[in-house]
């Protein structure tokens, strides 16, 4: 009888400390090396992005110290010291590895051309008064019934919060957005505006202006375009289920 055997080689070692040492070896040279970057590290160079209005020059004038390491620096001042710039919203700070100082700018965006007299202003949905900028256009309607001055103060009152409120549902329809050019405030008739064909009249009230302003879509496209505009000279969206018109 033959007995039939099977020889292997030499086994390989499957143990899997040798692989786990050197592991854990290189995870701690890099924890000591991120240690030591981190102790040393200075910021070197500051940057800014998101800015619009705000030139660069005039964020430059903002004293931000280099040279420093991030840990000693206050960013809550420096950011603040940003944010007291007229169109600066938020100022938010990052620091990469390069030693780079990130200043990213969110702007104050102007909802009106607020017109007091021979002045000239912006004005934010916040009410922020903003001053115009040489080059830095914005195709936005024109707005009357309140004072342009002083900068620094912000409108709040009752008035101008239905105004922006009126705006801000404007600017969000197609329609409405295309056809008005002026805004006026009134104790009497509150929001009133103008279009920008003809300047017909359109009185808003005081409230429910996404109802009014749809209702002006649908009374534009059904019966502005078939008449058409020269033939109106005011509408009177105040009233539901309603609309007031006087023709020529």
């Amino acid at each position: 009888m033959t007995n039939n055997e099977s020889h292997s080689g030499p086994q390989k070692s499957t143990n899997p400390l040798p692989w786990i040492g050197g592991a854990i070896l290189v995870l701690g040279l890099a924890v000591l090396a991120g240690l030591y970057w981190s102790s040393t590290m200075t910021v070197q160079q500051v940057r800014f992005s998101g800015n619009h209005f705000v030139s660069i020059s005039e964020l430059q004038k903002i004293n931000v110290p280099t040279g420093m390491h991030p840990d000693s620096m206050d960013f809550g001042k420096i950011m603040n010291r940003f944010e007291q710039i007229n169109y600066v919203k938020q100022a938010d700070i990052s620091v990469d590895p390069s030693g780079g100082l990130m200043i990213n700018i969110t702007e104050r965006q102007p909802i009106a051309l607020l017109a007091d007299g021979n002045k000239k202003i912006y004005v934010d949905r916040h009410g922020v008064r903003l001053p115009l900028i040489l080059g830095k256009n914005v195709d936005v309607p024109i707005l009357y019934g309140f004072r342009a001055s002083p900068l620094r103060d912000t409108l709040n009152s009752d008035a101008f919060k239905k105004v922006s409120d009126f705006l801000m549902t404007a600017q969000s329809k197609n329609v409405s957005n295309a056809t008005i050019s002026e805004v006026a405030w009134t104790q009497k008739e509150g929001v009133v505006a103008l279009t920008n064909q003809n300047g017909v009249k359109l009185v808003f009230g005081k409230g429910d202006f996404a109802t009014r302003l749809r209702n002006w879509e649908a009374f534009y496209g059904e019966v502005v375009k078939q008449k058409g505009i020269e033939a109106m000279r005011s509408i009177d969206l105040r009233f539901e289920g309603q609309i007031v018109t006087r023709e020529k």
